[in-house]
């Protein structure tokens, strides 16, 4: 096939993908499936090679995606049961002072939304933050003072930074070191979340939402909504909550740098990159917090059990789209769609880090979920990196921006945007006017960021 057509057929698969999700209410693991193996069909792979390929997209992206993200929710679970976020809000509080209250909630959300699902912790935290709302003096606090800068935080470490699912998948999609987009996307991370903490401020004062008011539960709850394993005993100490939570990212990072400064065949290089490598760390991780957060508490094994097994149902779904994503970065490798889109978008001479920003962020409008437009982006925008000749590190800021994009345009087909306005009693047009528009200036902060960093790794290397 000629090249315009392997482009019209590209274009044509994500068009699909994105009709089957947003007008066929079609799950994204039976879209992405179906139009990778449509794709495989239209482009005449033979039949015999066409449920192998599919298996080897799903296996090849899974091998490095299932661990990672099910030892990061087992991680993040373990940190909710045992009351940490609790902790860590509170703690934070007492540190900032009332006035900058916000400020507090928001570096809470950034550390307790490395290891736990936005949407996850984005409930987890609702009680938190209209506590922290409903204590404030005054007859005019304004609920977005506090609920915007906590999932503005949360969404800046869902989209960029490992273990979570978009950014991983990418990863593994891009081949991009996951150690590496984890120690360069802390630097983008950081200022999206300082800027975010800072707009929302700015909005809060020109946009009023009122605090629910005590005793009303937030849309979508009862009363009874309570979660059974919550520990109701001695909380745990914020210093056990944070090592729990950065000990793994520390492994991570000391795996990367020693890699990146040791010599081959060191055996501290080997060392630190057997428990660095992503998995491992996690499971170092998970191992820690049982020890610390759940045995050292007065937990039994059945308990552990308990909490640790309920992790794994909000995997599931994640692994199976994540894996349906490589099964449809796979077909569009095989069949040529992927170079042919990637010759094409380089032969418009737009950087390739803003090619990246505005695919993830098309996606993301038009469908809706920040992980689903990483995961298509990301075998997209794979093939330029062998015609650019890029570095390691170059891939990696590739594949944060691939993130940063995903968080562009959030507005009323995004699962979280309907979360974060009915638990906190936002208006449909206040949320968008918020929530919708800090996001959005967020995910631009990130591409200025990253492309920044780009020219001065480049130079660099």
């Amino acid at each position: 096939m000629t090249p315009t057509v392997l482009v019209l057929l590209g274009l044509a698969s994500v068009l699909v993908i994105l009709g089957l999700i947003i007008k066929g209410r079609t799950h994204p693991f039976l879209a992405l499936l179906f139009v990778a193996t449509a794709l495989a069909l239209v482009a005449g792979i033979p039949l015999d090679e066409i449920v192998p390929l599919l298996k080897d997209g799903m296996g090849a992206t899974l091998g490095g995606v299932a661990l990672i993200v099910t030892l990061g929710a087992m991680l993040g679970r373990i940190v909710e049961v045992s009351g940490g976020a609790e902790v860590l809000a509170r703690k934070l509080g007492d540190a900032f002072g009332e006035k900058r209250a916000p400020w507090a909630l928001g570096a809470a959300s950034f550390l307790f939304g490395i290891p736990v699902f936005v949407d996850v912790a984005t409930i987890v935290l609702v009680p938190i933050v209209l506590a922290v709302a409903r204590r404030m003096p005054g007859s005019k606090v304004n609920m977005l003072a506090y609920a915007l800068p906590t999932v503005a935080a949360l969404l800046t470490v869902h989209v960029v930074l490992p273990p979570h699912p978009g950014i991983v998948g990418a990863s593994e999609m891009i081949g991009a070191d996951v150690g590496l987009v984890l120690l360069i996307g802390l630097v983008p991370a950081l200022v999206m979340w300082l800027v975010g903490q800072v707009l929302s401020g700015v909005v809060a004062k020109r946009v009023f939402s009122p605090v629910p008011g005590l005793g009303s539960a937030p849309a979508g709850t009862t009363s009874s909504d309570h979660d059974e394993l919550r520990d109701t005993g001695k909380e745990p100490s914020v210093a056990l909550v944070l090592a729990a939570i950065v000990l793994p990212l520390l492994l991570i990072m000391g795996g990367t740098v020693s890699a990146l400064t040791l010599p081959k065949g060191n055996g501290v290089r080997s060392f630190l990159g057997f428990v660095g490598d992503s998995p491992m760390a996690l499971f170092i991780g998970v191992v820690f917090a049982i020890v610390t957060l759940g045995f050292a508490r007065g937990w039994n094994a059945k308990r552990v059990e308990d909490v640790v097994s309920s992790a794994l149902p909000a995997t599931a779904a994640v692994i199976l789209i994540t894996g349906a994503g490589g099964t449809f970065g796979a077909v569009l490798r095989e069949t040529g769609v992927a170079k042919a889109v990637a010759d094409l978008l380089i032969s418009t001479g737009l950087p390739v880090l803003l090619l990246a920003w505005l695919l993830a962020a098309f996606i993301r409008a038009a469908q809706g979920s920040a992980t689903v437009a990483a995961l298509t982006t990301a075998p997209l925008v794979a093939p330029m990196i062998a015609t650019l000749g890029l570095n390691p590190a170059q891939i990696a800021l590739l594949t944060v921006t691939v993130g940063a994009g995903s968080m562009a345009f959030s507005h009323v087909n995004d699962s979280l945007f309907w979360v974060w306005s009915r638990y906190y009693q936002v208006s449909t047009v206040d949320a968008l006017k918020s929530y919708s528009l800090v996001t959005t200036v967020m995910s631009v902060v990130g591409l200025v960021v990253a492309s920044l960093l780009w020219l001065v790794l480049g130079v660099a290397a």
